[in-house]
């Protein structure tokens, strides 16, 4: 690579309002913006959905709605969820401007296999984790929070300048549901009859063959300013992801503070009922009336912090982590391209050996020959494989950045506001309290 965007970028941090209600003085604060819009923005970035190599599309070219989640089935193991997917569209190639189809989770993971399948060395969207002990338990919550990671996951792929025209994109979003089931049923039969490709192949011949090539490792192959940027993202991923746990015990904390609250005014109206000092009483009582109002506020405020500002950070670290396995694509590219080099240099030197023997046959040097000719094929493939991720790398982690940075900012600076909001509420709700409560002390 030519230039380093994760070393040369300069980010600014500037959080969402996340707090979704009114303040205590009457005023009403804007509601904290959807979870996609934090996390699918793409304004100011230069070219961000853009440049597709036939048609010129821009992020609006997709209106994508992942809505109305059915749940099917009673047992435990084999209930599932289908979702609709709703989709407004105006690139040319697509035969309806809306569409709806009905999907399930393992379809949209057969899309993203598809489309990493098919694009290495572009950063592919990721999918929400399947968490095994959620599916079986199935709560709204845990729906909820997956219909809106697969809306983000298809807006994204559906505004990346390559990704958008995919035929397998347009197959998922346009074709009924029979159609669909036998488009995967096709393409998982045409993938076992393949020959196993590159990636297949390192994964099967082990990972030392792609870190170790002729005694030499894969990086003193790499171009420096390329392994730079490899490492940041290796770093990267462990800031985010501890930035993410700490994100989750804020809002863990802020629900145990609502709770704490609510009790403090349970305690509080109690006492007040034993009070025998009207003055005090009445005291007591509005304590407790405050104090369940800010435990409400607390309350929604953890709600509102999960939703725009936790579960962001978490399609983050996912992001990030589909950064990283692009970097993984190259790794495994170059280690076929040395492999498939050495494999020529052999044939190569057994060939001349050959022909400088007396006595053999000439259909034995014929086979030689053949056998050059195609492992000089497959270097020559190796080559171009490798060449093409890198070519893709280039542009890909550079936009990549771009929006990374674009988003975070965002998040950052909505965090900020809604914090200083959820602070000047506590604090004007308790300012209320001061006049009755100084009243009562004379």
């Amino acid at each position: 690579m030519n230039s380093n965007p994760f070393l040369s970028e300069t980010e600014s941090s500037g959080f969402p309002n996340s707090q979704g209600q009114a303040s205590s003085s009457g005023q009403h604060e804007e509601p904290p913006p959807p979870y996609e819009s934090v996390v699918m923005s793409t304004a100011g970035i230069p070219n961000a959905g853009r440049s597709a190599p036939q048609e010129d599309a821009h992020p609006s070219s997709f209106d994508i709605q992942v809505r109305d989640p059915i749940k099917h089935g009673e047992s435990t193991i084999s209930a599932y969820v289908s979702y609709k997917v709703c989709t407004k569209t105006s690139l040319h190639q697509y035969r309806q401007r809306q569409t709806e189809v009905l999907r399930r989770f393992k379809d949209f993971a057969w899309l993203r296999d598809q489309l990493q399948e098919q694009n290495r060395g572009i950063v592919i969207p990721p999918l929400p984790e399947k968490s095994v002990v959620q599916k079986y338990q199935m709560t709204n919550e845990f729906i909820a929070q997956r219909q809106r990671a697969l809306t983000i996951f298809l807006n994204r792929v559906a505004a990346h300048p390559a990704l958008q025209h995919s035929q397998h994109l347009q197959n998922f979003l346009e074709m009924d549901e029979n159609s669909w089931s036998i488009e995967m049923a096709r393409g998982t039969q045409e993938a076992a009859r393949r020959k196993p490709g590159a990636f297949q192949f390192l994964r099967d011949f082990g990972q030392s063959t792609a870190n170790m090539i002729n005694g030499k490792t894969l990086d003193e192959e790499e171009d420096p300013d390329y392994l730079k940027v490899r490492d940041s993202i290796v770093q990267l991923e462990t800031h985010m992801a501890e930035i993410h746990r700490q994100a989750a015990r804020l809002v863990k904390r802020q629900l145990e503070h609502g709770v704490s609250l609510e009790e403090f005014a349970g305690s509080m109206a109690a006492l007040g009922k034993c009070e025998k000092q009207p003055p005090l009483s009445m005291q007591f009582e509005r304590l407790a009336e405050w104090a369940g109002k800010l435990a409400k506020l607390s309350q929604e405020q953890a709600d509102a912090l999960s939703l725009s500002f936790e579960e962001p950070l978490k399609e983050a670290v996912r992001n990030v982590r589909s950064a990283k396995s692009v970097t993984a694509d190259r790794s495994n590219a170059l280690a076929m391209l040395q492999q498939a080099k050495l494999d020529l240099d052999a044939k190569r030197t057994r060939h001349s050996k050959l022909r400088g023997s007396a006595g053999i046959r000439e259909d034995r040097i014929a086979e030689n020959e053949r056998e050059v000719k195609e492992a000089q094929a497959r270097q020559e493939a190796a080559k171009v494989a490798y060449e093409t991720i890198c070519r893709r790398m280039n542009e890909e982690l550079s936009r990549f950045q771009q929006q990374r940075a674009q988003e975070t900012s965002q998040l950052l600076y909505l965090f900020a506001k809604s914090q200083a909001q959820l602070a000047n509420d506590n604090a004007r709700m308790w300012a209320q309290l001061l006049p009755t409560a100084n009243g009562a002390a004379q």
